[in-house]
């Protein structure tokens, strides 16, 4: 009975310890795998194909927080001067570094940062709610001065949505990044790099973007192009940059540097 009770005792160890390391290979695995992906950039609303879309104007709002969360909010109002009613795909993107693998893979399967950079997504048609799907893209490319490697993991967030012929439609995307890095690398990118699908080469009619800082670093300089940035800060501890413009290609990148 009791070399019984003792070999009982000792299966129980050994499963107990085996239980164990799965746990820690878990953990370990999950650690190992958060770190394969940096944050790179984030980029505006793009359309699939080419369509009689005018960019009446984009509103964009960029706010720092003090626990380092970016909160972006950008509303944009289109006109069709087709003759058509256009239904299509508005999208934007999230790029991401990813550590290239020694093996070749060409399933181009997603590494999943799934809430790791982007939080909090909601889009918005004329003002009501829709619902945003996504899809996952992998490249080898060097377009970013903070990547460490050429392997770029893009993730889509679309909706569709109809504008009918010589009509105005509004389109807004609200949502949270963290784990941007950007208090280590002093360095924000919001790109608006990618196909020119809307009529006249994106050019919108208005641009009106505002930076709010409430984070415990300083902005050192804001690059758009030629473009300046009106320091219009009332207090220390939130600065205030602002930029309207008409008339503006929405292309290259928008960078917040950091003292």
């Amino acid at each position: 009975m009791d070399f019984i009770m003792l070999s009982c005792k000792k299966r129980l160890k050994k499963s107990l310890k085996i239980v164990f390391a799965v746990i820690i290979f878990f953990i370990v695995s999950i650690l190992s795998f958060s770190e394969k992906s940096e944050f790179l950039a984030i980029g505006n609303l793009k359309i699939v194909r080419q369509e009689p879309l005018v960019i009446k104007r984009e509103d964009l709002n960029i706010t720092i927080e003090k626990n380092k969360t970016i909160k972006v909010k950008s509303v944009y109002t289109f006109e069709n001067v087709g003759n058509y009613n256009v239904k299509s795909t508005f999208m934007f993107w999230l790029d991401t570094n990813i550590e290239k693998s020694l093996k070749e893979d060409f399933s181009n399967k997603n590494t999943n940062n799934r809430g790791k950079f982007v939080k909090n997504i909601k889009f918005l048609t004329d003002y009501k709610k829709a619902q945003n799907l996504r899809a996952v893209i992998k490249f080898d490319e060097n377009i970013y001065e903070s990547q460490v490697t050429d392997s770029i993991q893009r993730e889509w967030f679309a909706i569709s949505k109809v504008i009918p012929s010589m009509e105005e439609g509004k389109i807004a995307v609200y949502y949270d990044l963290v784990n941007t890095k950007f208090s280590r690398n002093k360095d924000f990118v919001y790109s608006f790099e990618l196909v020119d699908n809307f009529f006249n080469k994106n050019k919108a009619e208005i641009l009106y973007v505002n930076v709010y800082n409430k984070s415990d670093l300083k902005i050192n300089s804001i690059n758009f192009k030629d473009y300046e940035f009106k320091n219009i800060s009332k207090n220390s501890t939130k600065e205030h940059y602002e930029l309207l413009e008409s008339g503006v290609n929405l292309d290259g990148k928008i960078s917040i540097k950091f003292k």
